[in-house]
């Protein structure tokens, strides 16, 4: 009966033990703060795993809320963070670097969030997560420069600059006495009639 408890004992250690082994181990990097308007890169390591297919997502959360968008290498697009990118690789571990950015309606936050990664054989719905904090800093609005327009480039020697307004006004003044002259015949032939 003793022996029979130890044995009891020993299985739950090990069958403790295996279930606690195969739990992925995730690790993430990335700066401390970034602008909301700008893009950021984290790195990614996982280990641990299965030799099988693994969905990925990682997002910037705010009290359980998705701000963020992930760039989708496989698919070339960005795609909200609120969903995996399915059979992003293939176990027993995965390294790689993805690109994330702030939803439009978010682009202005500006406070404490945190990178919140979950990683799951694919398809299935138990993940392992991983949580850690970042500061997003007001986006730098960048100062858009004076638009000058002009209408015709002056040349600069001196001699160019007198003839110039000379030949505009010439041609103004062809331009309208031609048009006097059309409304003055239409006008005569008007009368004659």
């Amino acid at each position: 009966m003793k022996s029979l408890k130890i044995l009891a004992i020993l299985i739950l250690l090990f069958s403790f033990e295996i279930s606690f082994a195969q739990k992925p181990k995730i690790s993430l990097s990335f700066p401390d703060s970034f602008r909301a308007n700008e893009e950021i890169e984290v790195s990614i390591s996982i280990s641990n795993l299965k030799k099988s297919f693994y969905d990925l997502k990682v997002s910037i959360e705010k009290d359980k809320k998705v701000l963020s968008e992930i760039y989708n290498e496989k698919e070339r697009k960005w795609q909200s963070s609120l969903y995996y990118i399915k059979n992003l690789f293939f176990g027993p571990s995965f390294e790689g670097k993805l690109k994330l950015r702030m939803k439009k309606e978010f682009s202005f936050f500006e406070g404490d969030a945190e990178i919140v990664a979950k990683v799951r054989e694919g398809g299935k719905s138990f993940y392992t997560e991983y949580r850690e904090k970042i500061k997003i800093l007001k986006p730098e609005v960048k100062k858009e420069e004076k638009k000058k327009e002009f209408l015709a480039e002056i040349p600069k020697n001196g001699e160019n600059k007198r003839l110039l307004p000379k030949i505009v006004a010439t041609l103004t003044s062809l331009f309208s006495a031609l048009v006097i002259l059309t409304l003055k015949l239409k006008l005569k032939s008007l009368s004659q009639k």
